[in-house]
């Protein structure tokens, strides 16, 4: 609806109903050979030109700027905004970065952008294992997720995972492995991007384990291992433990198989969507060696 309203508002013409019905006319002219497809958008163009560099000038900046609001932020005063995220609009402090404050909309501003954010997940009701105060379904910038009501004193929370249409909150799972810097146990935790292994005495001890795959990183003179690491986007990449000094970064997966043509100390191993079969090639962008994999 958001962006609907600012494009109705800076693109006059082009939503205009007898435009576009002028417009279809236009297509079935070129259809029957009356008119030539290159006039019909050289016309088009010349006032979508225009239009488009007074929206560049004057087209409120809704994801950038947000829209202003009264209401303050709990955590340091300052006027919150409405953003529009993946799942929808939400408060956000106009402090940021110095501030990451967040919150739902209040109840006025929720009923005005209701349709432009999902619906809130029904999920058991719980307490939190910390504190034992009650949690309450909560949503941030990446979607919703169970919260603990004794916030900020207690910072538990609890991904929400839909799946086949039931809502479940999944929580921090303990592992009897301890933390090599701290000695507290490991735990399995839900990401943006998924699960990963980190520390429990977060934020206190911000180690998190990376999924090695036992070998070396190849560039020379480096003592780091090569780990998988995901995208914003939830594809895999691989890089070195020693990040940011080695700069290594693989989009296929290395296997630890010497190169036969130019010594390299890996392969990197893909499937070939053509011929339908997995290949292992050199890394060396000079090294043309590729063979499958029986």
């Amino acid at each position: 609806m958001l962006v609907s309203d600012l494009l109705v508002k800076n693109f006059s013409d082009i939503f205009d109903v007898a435009y576009t019905a002028r417009m279809e006319e236009e297509l079935d002219e070129v259809e029957d050979g009356k008119l030539s497809w290159t006039d019909a958008l050289e016309d088009f163009y010349k006032k979508f030109k225009k239009e488009l560099r007074q929206a560049e000038r004057h087209m409120e900046d809704i994801k950038g700027e947000g829209i202003p609001t009264d209401v303050k932020c709990e955590k340091c005063g300052k006027p919150m905004v409405i953003r529009l995220g993946r799942n929808g609009p939400f408060m956000a402090c106009t402090g940021y970065p110095d501030c990451d404050g967040t919150s739902d909309l209040p109840p006025d501003l929720a009923a005005k952008y209701a349709s432009a954010a999902p619906p809130a997940p029904e999920v058991a009701a719980e307490n939190c294992e910390k504190c034992g105060k009650p949690m309450a379904v909560k949503r941030g910038r990446f979607g919703y997720f169970l919260a603990c009501t004794g916030y900020p004193e207690c910072r538990n929370t609890k991904k929400i995972i839909i799946k086949e249409g039931n809502a479940t909150a999944v929580g921090d799972q303990p592992l009897e492995e301890k933390c090599p810097e701290c000695g507290n146990h490991l735990v399995i935790k839900q990401g943006r991007y998924g699960q990963f292994t980190a520390c429990s005495n977060y934020p206190k001890c911000k180690y998190i384990k990376r999924e090695t795959l036992g070998i070396p990183c190849p560039e020379k003179g480096c003592t780091g291992e090569i780990v998988a690491r995901r995208t914003r986007f939830k594809t895999t990449f691989y890089g070195c433990t020693r990040y940011p000094e080695c700069k290594f970064t693989a989009r296929d997966k290395p296997v630890a198989e010497p190169c036969p043509n130019c010594g390299s100390p890996i392969l990197l191993e893909k499937f070939n969507k053509k011929t339908g079969e997995t290949v292992r090639h050199c890394p060396n962008e000079g090294c043309t060696f590729e063979r499958a994999v029986a």
